[in-house]
């Protein structure tokens, strides 16, 4: 059983496509990544560093009970 602030040790990063969205989402709730802002770096590589930081940074800190998915696995609305 989850405590309240834990995570499923399960949950996951995986690629979400609907119609109107395509990106990464959790494996165990209806949270999305909306990326934030323009990319930054000196360099191709930089630019993917930061997104992953800023991807991995979201992911980590969500919260999969404020994003709950109806019967259907679609996002409720928000």
């Amino acid at each position: 059983m989850l405590h309240k602030g834990k995570e499923s040790a399960s949950r996951r990063l995986v690629w979400v496509e609907g119609q109107s969205f395509a990106g990464w989402g959790c494996s165990e709730c209806a949270w999305l990544f909306n990326f934030s802002g323009a990319l930054s770096g000196k360099s191709l590589d930089e630019m993917k560093r930061n997104f992953q930081v800023q991807l991995s940074e979201e992911f980590t800190s969500h919260a999969c009970a404020e994003h709950p998915r109806t019967k259907g696995g679609e996002a409720l609305s928000s």
